[in-house]
């Protein structure tokens, strides 16, 4: 009776990803997941959607899982941001706007400000469409509290400043121009790209340097990608990429990646960008 988890796992797996932020914490949950579906294998015939099952299953132990994550972050060194994704990464039948939008640095970064509940009920409804009535079976509460933890975490993450659409083909030529002008060392081009009151965090995890608190304002920023510079190793290649249901830098060095740049985009300048440089939070991207 492997053939359901196997048919669902690509589903389980995008679930855990949205809810944990972290490859391989979203792996083990699935794999956790498998092992349940294992243990009920006298049980499967009382089983009447192996789906749900299987998703409540996922949602729960993701919940669990953040809870116990949350407290870690707490003690993170500097930024903690999600793990930069690439298309490869994470498959999921049925790829929609909403569903893609909900994989962008920029909005896993808010997800941390809900709690665990909030962001499960919050992903299920608004990324992968649940009613709230199939969603209270999957959380174990209410519909009724389902859909005030749903209202809560929405209002939440409408506030000003917050979510906001994005123009892929804009976007792309956004982080073309960024990189070109970091590359040429032109300041007023990398000025003119970004937003007046642009932010930039970088995640290094304590492991690598990076700044230990967000830099804001576009002179700041500027100052601070150019002077590390100096850091980049000489043979540094830098390669657009899809990352996080958008256009990426990968900085690959030695046929290794030693960071991942992501952007949010609005008002048709870069307003937000992530540097992930922690190696574990890239070991995913080594592998072929």
């Amino acid at each position: 009776m492997i053939e359901p988890f196997l048919e669902h796992r690509p589903l389980l797996f995008s679930i855990a990803c949205r809810m944990l932020g972290s490859v391989a914490e979203a792996e083990d949950t699935v794999q956790d997941t498998f092992l349940r579906w294992q243990s009920v294998a006298d049980k499967k015939e009382e089983i009447r959607s192996s789906k749900a099952w299987l998703v409540a299953t996922v949602t729960r132990l993701s919940i669990d899982r953040l809870r116990s994550a949350q407290r870690r972050r707490e003690q993170y060194v500097g930024v903690w941001l999600p793990e930069p994704l690439m298309a490869t990464t994470i498959d999921c039948p049925k790829q929609n706007g909403a569903l893609a939008d909900s994989l962008s640095t920029a909005f896993m970064f808010m997800l941390e400000t809900l709690t665990p509940e909030e962001r499960a009920v919050f992903i299920l409804r608004e990324a992968f469409d649940y009613s709230y009535n199939e969603i209270s079976q999957i959380v174990g509460k209410s519909e009724a509290n389902c859909r005030q933890i749903g209202r809560r975490a929405k209002e939440h993450l409408s506030q000003p400043g917050r979510r906001r659409p994005i123009d892929p083909v804009q976007a792309e030529t956004l982080v073309q121009q960024f990189l070109s002008a970091c590359r040429d060392g032109d300041v007023e081009s990398l000025m003119t790209v970004l937003a007046e009151d642009s932010t930039l965090m970088s995640d290094g995890g304590g492991r690598v340097r990076a700044a230990l608190r967000p830099i804001q304002g576009v002179e700041r920023i500027a100052r601070f990608l150019f002077g590390i510079q100096k850091n980049v190793p000489g043979d540094a290649e830098f390669r657009l990429e899809n990352f996080n249901g958008g256009k990426g830098i990968l900085v690959v060095s030695a046929g290794i990646p030693i960071s991942v740049l992501t952007f949010s985009v609005t008002g048709g300048q870069i307003a937000g960008i992530y540097i992930i440089s922690n190696p574990d939070k890239l070991r995913h991207l080594n592998q072929p």
